[in-house]
């Protein structure tokens, strides 16, 4: 048995990753917060959000703007308070490490669509490093160090459902 650690036996503890999962959790809280109290949490700030901060009519990709225009804003009473209860629950989830594989993943197609739908207007590797910790926090499990996950483990084991926690 060899008792040297070499550099390819080099492990990140999970701990490390945990707090990249706990930060991204107060970053949607933070964002959550802010957002509520601007009130784009409603049928009318949805509307405002998409016509005034971040216009559609200057989103270069069109067919995305179509489908904010023709699909989103069209149901923004039914869209607005999904949006607000969803974007609370990932940023919850993430900071209590609940859920978290599947917690990430739609946490990521949440941020490439609020990426499609900013096209232009925001700095595109901010979007881009979220999402490359989300991959981190999904394929390393991250909730199950610092988080809800490990007790779910301990005591249900592993899911029966790939990636639930």
């Amino acid at each position: 048995m060899n008792s040297i650690i070499t550099k390819d036996d080099q492990r990140t503890p999970l701990g490390w990753v945990a707090l990249l999962r706990i930060m991204l959790g107060v970053l949607f809280l933070t964002t959550w917060g802010s957002n509520f109290s601007k009130g784009f949490y409603t049928p009318d700030g949805l509307q405002y959000f998409f016509t005034e901060v971040f216009p559609q009519s200057a989103n270069s990709l069109g067919w995305y703007a179509a489908f904010i225009d023709n699909v989103i804003l069209p149901i923004r009473g039914i869209f607005a308070p999904v949006q607000l209860v969803g974007e609370f629950l990932m940023g919850l989830f993430l900071l209590i490490g609940i859920f978290t594989p599947i917690t990430s993943g739609i946490a990521a197609f949440f941020i490439i669509n609020t990426f499609l739908a900013t096209f232009g207007h925001d700095w595109p590797w901010s979007y881009v490093t979220i999402l490359g910790i989300l991959f981190v926090v999904f394929m390393t499990k991250a909730g199950r160090s610092l988080g809800l996950d490990a007790w779910l483990l301990k005591n249900r084991g592993e899911p029966k459902i790939p990636f639930l926690w």
